[in-house]
C-alpha cells in the first residue's frame, strides 16, 4: 500500500477536542485523544468528545494512541476513548501522571495499558517508527512526533512554540527535526492557533518583569489566577514568592494536583519552606502571602469567583488585594470574565490582567515560529490542524506567501475527511460526517447531539403538548383536543389562538381518519408539522411539540 490516510475526528476548524488518525494499509494510530468546551453548556453539557463509534470500522487496524502533552484538549477525552477501544497509550512522564489521575476518577486506571517515553525514544507500531521530538509549549514534558511510514516521514507538530528559555526543561529540539528535515519530509501537520499573530511568540520568561513588579509594589494579598496546567508560570510564582520573602497558598483541586504531580516528578522547584496550607496562611500579614489559585476563566465552581462573590473555606477578596490574572481569555468566556472582574473591584481589589501588563504569554507558535518549524522540516506537503478555519486559512496564506509553497502544496482537510497522502501527491479522497457527543460530567453520561438540539429548540421555543382520544373503533375524536404549552412566548389568550389551533388539529385528524388506517408514529408526525407551522405562522417560533395519542 503505497499510501497513508490522515482523518481528523476533532480539532480541525474548531478549538479543542483534538484526535488524529493516520492510517497505512492493516495499522491505524491515533494521535490525542481531547475534549472540547462546546457552547451548548447552558443545555447540561459539561464538555465535548469525538464521535468515536466513527473508529468501529478500524478496529482491526487500531493499534495505539499516541499522546503529544497534557493538556484537557489533547487527553480529556481519553477515558470515553480506552472505554471502547482499550488500545496501548504511550505518552511523556508529566502526560501520563495526568492521564493516570483522570482514569482513577473513572475506575478505569487498571485495565489501561500506559507506556511511558521519553524525547528522542524510537517505538515501532505496525508499519510507523515514531520518535519523539521534545517541544517547548506552556506546559512541560510536550512532543512533536516523527512518524516514518513506507510512504514518507509524517511530522505531527502538536502543541508548541519556538521558546529558547523556557523556564522548565530544553528548547524546542530544532535538531532532531533538522535531521529529518535533511532526510525529507513527506508532510508537516501544523498548529495553527496563533497563525493569525506576527512575529514570534514570547518565551515563558517574558513574564517575570511585570510580575517581579507586582510582587514589589503590592502593600496586601497577592492573589494570582493562572491555567493549573501552566507549569512553567507556576515556577515563576514560587520563585518570585521566595525572593521577596512570602509564602505560597495554592487552592482549587486541577492546581494543587498538577502542582503535587510536577513536584513529585521533579519537574517543579519549590523553595525551602514556601508552601503552605491554607490553616498557615490565614495566620500569616497580608503583605506575606501568595494565594495561586484556579478560576481564571471565570468558572463559577472555581475558587477565584468564589473568593470573589462569597467566601473560598472562610477566604474572601477584601479590600487592598491584589489580583492577578496571568492567562488569556478563551473565546467565549468574555463575559463571564466582565462580571468576575465587576465582583473583584466591588470588593476593593486591584486588578491586573493580561491588557494592563505583560503577565501572559501563548503556549502556541506565532507567524515566524512556523517559518522556523517549517523551513527546519521543509515538508512537502504542510497541512495546517489546530484551530478554527480562519486560523487554518492564515496558515494557509502565510506558507502560500511568506515561504513561497505552491497552493497545491497546502492542504486544508476538515473533521470527518479522509486525506490521502501519497509520495507523489496528496487528495481528500472521502468525507465521514462526525457529530459531537456531549459529556454530562457528573453522571459520565453520554448525550446524543439529537437530545442537546432538543434541549436548544425547547430553551428558545418552548414546549407545547397535545393530547388527542380517539375511539378505538372508528377512529374519530372523542373529546377536543387538548393543547398546553410551556415557556412559549407570543401567544395571545384573548384572541381565540388556542381555540383555532384546536379545530386546525380537529379538522386535520377528520381529513386524515376518515376512511383510512394510520398508525400512531404517522399521526403523531403529521399532527407535530401541523401545529408547527401553526405556531409559526402565528407568532413566529418553532416550539416542541409533543403529542400524545389515546384510544379508547
Amino acid at each position: 500500500m503505497n499510501r497513508v490516510e490522515i482523518i481528523p475526528l476533532g480539532g480541525v476548524g474548531e478549538f479543542g477536542m483534538n484526535c488524529m488518525g493516520i492510517r497505512h494499509a492493516d495499522c491505524m494510530i491515533l494521535v490525542d485523544a481531547g475534549m472540547g468546551f462546546p457552547e451548548e453548556t447552558a443545555y447540561g453539557v459539561d464538555f465535548s468528545v469525538p464521535d468515536f463509534s466513527f473508529l468501529e470500522e478500524y478496529r482491526p487496524f487500531l493499534k495505539a494512541l499516541i499522546l503529544t502533552h497534557g493538556h484537557e484538549d489533547h487527553i480529556g477525552a481519553l477515558p470515553y476513548l480506552l472505554e471502547k477501544f482499550n488500545i496501548p497509550v504511550y505518552g511523556s512522564r508529566f502526560t501520563l501522571a495526568l492521564a493516570e489521575r483522570r482514569l482513577y476518577e473513572k475506575q478505569m486506571l487498571n485495565k489501561a495499558i500506559l507506556n511511558l517515553v521519553y524525547p528522542n525514544d524510537i517505538i515501532e507500531i505496525g508499519s510507523f517508527k515514531i520518535e519523539f521530538i521534545h517541544a517547548s509549549h506552556s506546559l512541560v514534558d510536550c512532543f512533536s512526533l516523527a512518524i516514518q511510514t513506507p510512504v514518507g516521514t509524517i511530522i505531527h507538530s502538536g502543541d508548541y512554540k519556538i521558546d529558547e528559555t523556557p523556564v522548565i526543561g530544553k528548547p524546542y529540539d530544532l535538531k532532531t527535526l533538522k535531521k529529518y528535515g535533511d532526510a525529507g519530509v513527506l508532510a508537516l501537520l501544523s498548529d495553527s492557533t496563533n497563525a493569525t499573530v506576527p512575529g514570534r511568540t514570547p518565551s515563558e520568561r517574558a513574564v517575570i518583569p511585570a510580575l517581579r513588579e507586582i510582587f514589589a509594589q503590592a502593600k496586601g494579598r497577592i492573589i494570582i489566577s493562572t491555567f493549573s496546567s501552566s507549569i512553567h508560570r507556576i515556577q515563576i510564582i514560587f520563585d518570585l514568592a521566595y525572593e521577596f520573602g512570602k509564602k505560597v497558598c495554592v487552592l482549587g483541586r486541577s492546581m494543587q494536583t498538577n502542582v503535587e504531580i510536577a513536584e513529585e516528578l521533579g519537574l517543579l522547584r519549590i523553595p525551602y519552606n514556601t508552601l503552605v496550607a491554607i490553616n498557615d496562611s490565614r495566620r500569616l500579614p497580608y503583605d506575606e502571602i501568595v494565594y495561586l489559585v484556579t478560576g481564571s476563566q471565570a468558572e463559577t465552581k472555581a475558587v477565584l469567583w468564589q473568593m470573589a462573590t462569597a467566601n473560598h473555606k472562610g477566604l474572601k477578596i477584601e479590600n487592598g488585594d491584589t489580583v492577578v490574572i496571568s492567562a488569556r481569555i478563551i473565546p467565549g468566556n468574555e463575559k463571564a470574565i466582565s462580571r468576575l472582574i465587576g465582583h473583584l473591584y466591588k470588593r476593593g481589589a486591584n486588578i491586573i490582567e493580561e491588557k494592563r501588563r505583560l503577565i501572559h504569554v501563548s503556549g502556541h507558535a506565532s507567524q515566524e515560529d512556523m517559518r522556523i518549524l517549517i523551513e527546519t522540516a521543509r515538508p512537502k506537503f504542510v497541512i495546517p490542524i489546530h484551530g478554527e478555519h480562519r486560523m487554518l486559512f492564515r496558515q494557509e496564506e502565510f506558507v502560500k506567501n511568506h515561504l513561497g509553497y505552491d497552493p497545491e502544496r497546502i492542504i486544508l482537510i476538515e473533521n470527518g475527511d479522509i486525506l490521502e497522502l501519497r509520495s507523489d501527491g496528496a487528495s481528500i479522497i472521502a468525507h465521514r460526517e462526525l457529530e459531537k457527543i456531549f459529556i454530562n460530567e457528573e453522571t459520565s453520561t453520554e448525550i446524543g447531539y439529537d437530545i442537546v438540539r432538543e434541549r436548544k429548540q425547547l430553551a428558545y421555543g418552548g414546549v407545547v403538548t397535545l393530547v388527542v382520544v380517539l375511539d378505538k373503533q372508528n377512529g374519530e375524536l372523542k373529546t377536543d383536543p387538548q393543547i398546553n404549552f410551556q415557556g412559549v412566548a407570543g401567544i395571545d389568550y384573548t384572541n381565540g389562538m388556542l381555540e383555532t389551533a384546536r379545530q386546525q388539529i380537529t379538522d386535520a385528524l377528520r381529513n386524515l381518519t376518515r376512511g383510512k388506517t394510520i398508525d400512531k408514529n404517522s399521526l403523531k408526525a403529521i399532527l407535530s408539522n401541523e401545529l408547527r407551522r401553526f405556531f409559526y405562522q402565528e407568532i413566529g417560533s418553532k416550539p416542541m411539540i409533543v403529542p400524545t395519542i389515546i384510544e379508547v
